[in-house]
């Protein structure tokens, strides 16, 4: 069994933004529109579907209840909602927990965050060469956060900010000049500013499990690794490694593309919720998530796209170094801090391809 072709592309423009060093990939012509797939026949079949519906759904509460012990926080509670799980994590917890059934909490936790807000340090182009190599690089750096109920994003990096609708632009003597409203919200955008670009938030549940279904569907592409428990400035965590890996379909080599057809399974607008995904599309991209127990909400990712068949050692590739704030608020920066965003506090693990472990 082979991924499943997906509904086609859903006509959003490229670039692929700061994040994708590539070319814009042809999706109109790699991956043509295609007709919705059949529907089930009535009878044992639609039983057998609705059976595996049910099960996808109930695939979350494995990973949650083993880290956090059946505590007050469900899976994907902010951490600005506060509540404590019942016991410390252990070894022998992490010895229990199924590595599947921890992704699918992981991701069904991101998908349903009503705010994202995250410091970003992006490596792309010339500046993968010394990231792979572990010598000092200058990545580009970017403070962002949406909320998907108001619609509103506010974000501020080296040169430019929009905070609550007003653009301001740090000029060539550091001086910040009112640039007039801020540019509508698009998918690529916003995807090169916020979050790690590839799973985005703001979901009902309902729209969170079709979205996880459909990447489940996709045979190959979610490889979770061995989790491991961890101990960063007094706090646990587990560091979780997973590659989200390319993968053959009947309408060619897909990657992130594989993101696009989950997401069109939720029925959301990519316009009235902006979302694209930054990864190679017809490339894998390997992740290293550092977990809070007892949310499953990522406290820090790491990540290396490239595409393995072509660029085997990913020095045509990207890298995305992510810290998340879930505190449900956007970023409202002073004057002072224009034009010097905040890195991600976390240290790079400087990844390389096919090494993630």
């Amino acid at each position: 069994m082979t991924a499943p072709p997906g509904p086609g592309w859903h006509g959003q423009p490229g670039p692929q933004g700061p994040y994708q060093p590539q070319q814009p990939y042809p999706y109109p012509q790699q991956y043509p529109p295609q007709p919705p797939p059949p529907q089930p026949r009535r009878g044992r079949t639609a039983l057998i579907v609705s059976l595996v519906v049910v099960l996808v759904a109930g695939l979350g509460i494995g990973g949650w209840a083993l880290l956090s012990g059946g505590g007050a926080e469900k899976p994907g509670a902010s951490q600005a909602e506060g509540g404590k799980g019942k016991k410390e994590l252990t070894e022998a917890d992490i010895a229990k927990t199924d590595p599947k059934k921890l992704l699918d909490d992981t991701i069904m936790a991101q998908l349903t965050q009503p705010v994202v807000h995250t410091r970003i340090d992006s490596i792309a182009l010339s500046r993968i060469g010394p990231y792979l190599a572990g010598q000092p690089y200058e990545g580009k750096i970017v403070e962002g956060g949406f909320d998907y109920k108001q619609r509103k994003m506010n974000f501020l990096d080296d040169t430019n900010a929009c905070v609550d609708g007003a653009k301001r632009r740090v000029r060539y003597d550091g001086a910040i000049a009112e640039a007039g409203p801020c540019d509508p919200i698009k998918g690529v955008e916003m995807g090169g500013k916020i979050g790690n670009g590839l799973i985005p938030g703001g979901m009902n549940e309902t729209q969170a499990q079709a979205f996880l279904a459909y990447l489940n569907k996709a045979e190959g592409f979610l490889n979770p690794g061995k989790p491991t428990m961890v101990s960063r400035e007094g706090k646990q965590y587990v560091r979780f490694p997973v590659a989200f890996n390319v993968v053959e379909t009947s309408s060619g080599r897909a990657g992130s593309q594989i993101f696009i057809w989950a997401f069109q399974q939720t029925k959301l607008s990519f316009d009235d919720h902006p979302y694209y995904p930054m990864g190679n599309s017809s490339g894998t991209t390997e992740m290293v998530f550092y977990l809070d127990p007892k949310t499953l909400l990522p406290a820090y990712s790491e990540q290396l796209s490239y595409e393995p068949k072509v660029d085997p050692t990913g020095a045509e590739g990207s890298a995305r170094r992510v810290e998340y704030l879930w505190d449900g608020k956007l970023p409202v920066p002073e004057t002072s801090q224009l034009g010097k965003p905040t890195a991600p506090s976390w240290p790079s693990e400087r990844l390389k391809a096919g090494q993630l472990k």
